[in-house]
């Protein structure tokens, strides 16, 4: 490099991060502005039937022009939430999307128009979506009430995208009405919990009890998790008719019962359903500390965590083991789509940006060729999937759309072996938590 090189590499390097900081400015603005947009149209239904405002933004880049009337209408909807608190869901869903869109301009295509709706609570997704608009694909809100967008899905003929489903109710998917039409985008946190079944497992620690606040949501999952554990080899001690222990932690008689349990039964691992924040996790926290699960061995039991990783990535160094999930179940597509969405954004995505990031691209998948038949002969905007294909590179996938082929790509939020009524799978990690 030549002196007067190196005197103007720093003033280029200036200029780059000038036009980054630019970039992530215009981006923010643009998700702002459709935030508002969709806040705009939620006050609207307090002033204007259902009918007068179909469809709340155009497009999520530029707002384009709304649409306030069924000519011309897009047949892909987005729907997003419109509840109290939805405001932070929505924005990492959106910023998600951005870089979706990105991925896509990439390869010289344009994501096709579409309709962005917004959802209020106790509100039917069959009210806001007009009946005489042709519909063909549909991106339900994160965490959509499943039996709604079934009926929907099986009463006007459209495939439906979950972006963001990973509870329970997922298990239950395939029995549902319509659900032949339902398009899971992310692994179930089933997948999660089989992940830190088996690194508990793998560590040796096969003999555990499970205490669980009944009033968090980790307690939802507990069964699920002490299923995964037996069916690995484990073993669970309970001195209850239940596997699982339930504590409400302002109940002191109930605590002392269980730390009594504890140290009877000596048991050398403890599973905690419960939030590592709450009342229950620092009351174990406390009686561990002071040796009340085993005298002669104060750094016993370990502890198992069945949380999600964002919060546990927080958690502090202990004497005793901890373990816990590392990261969600995702797929192989998620280091490329981190490193943009961290250049983009400046911080570190999550499963739900991922789920963002991925239906932009399949939007514009669907978008860029007319949709395959389904057996009854109406057209199936999901159709062109094929779960058990080799996947290949976006860019190629839409020549092989265009060329009517079916076809798998890279996803960050999953495997993208998409089926109707069935998650994908992804890949989770579990493993010790070193604070």
């Amino acid at each position: 490099m030549t002196p007067q090189q190196a005197s103007a590499a720093p003033e280029q390097d200036e200029d780059h991060q000038d036009n980054d900081a630019l970039n992530r400015s215009a981006s923010a603005s643009r998700v702002a502005a459709l935030q508002h947009t969709l806040r705009r149209g939620a006050r609207g239904l307090k002033q204007w039937p259902l009918l007068s405002w179909t469809c709340i933004a155009a497009s999520l880049i530029g707002c384009q022009s709304l649409l306030t009337s069924g000519l011309n209408h897009p047949r892909i909807t987005v729907m997003l939430p419109l509840g109290p608190g939805d405001e932070q869901l929505r924005q990492q869903f959106l910023r998600g999307f951005t870089i979706g869109e990105d991925s896509v301009k990439a390869c010289s295509v344009s994501l096709p128009a579409a309709s962005w709706l917004g959802l209020p609570p106790d509100t039917s997704p069959a009210d806001v979506l007009l009946k005489e608009i042709d519909q063909q694909l549909l991106v339900a809100p994160p965490g959509a009430d499943l039996r709604a967008f079934g009926r929907l899905a099986k009463a006007r003929d459209l495939s439906v995208l979950l972006p963001f489903q990973r509870g329970g109710s997922l298990g239950r998917l395939a029995s549902l009405e319509g659900s032949e039409r339902l398009w899971p985008l992310v692994p179930s946190r089933r997948e999660d919990l089989k992940a830190i079944a088996a690194a508990s497992l793998s560590n040796g620690w096969d003999w555990a009890m499970v205490v669980r606040d009944p009033d968090s949501l980790e307690s939802s999952e507990a069964e699920t998790f002490v299923e995964l554990f037996f069916d690995g080899g484990g073993a669970v001690k309970s001195y209850t008719r239940s596997d699982i222990q339930s504590v409400d932690p302002e109940d002191d008689a109930a605590f002392q019962r269980f730390s009594e349990d504890m140290l009877w039964s000596r048991v050398p691992t403890m599973v905690v359903a419960a939030d590592p924040n709450g009342d229950l996790a620092r009351k174990l926290l406390d009686a561990q500390s002071k040796a009340e699960f085993g005298i002669e061995r104060p750094s016993v039991p370990n502890w198992v965590w069945i949380s999600g990783s964002t919060v546990l990535g927080e958690m502090s160094q202990q004497p005793w083991q901890q373990l816990g999930l590392r990261h969600a179940a995702r797929g192989d597509g998620w280091s490329s789509f981190a490193k943009a969405f961290e250049s983009r954004w400046g911080d570190q995505p999550t499963l739900l940006e991922a789920s963002g990031y991925d239906t932009a691209r399949v939007l514009a998948l669907a978008g860029t060729a007319p949709p395959p038949l389904s057996k009854e002969g109406t057209p199936d905007a999901m159709g062109w999937v094929d779960p058990d294909a080799k996947p290949v590179p976006l860019c190629k996938g839409f020549q092989m759309r265009q060329q009517g082929k079916s076809l798998r790509i890279p996803a960050a939020a999953s495997d993208f072996r998409l089926q109707p009524g069935q998650a994908p799978s992804g890949s989770a990690m579990a493993g010790l938590i070193r604070g």
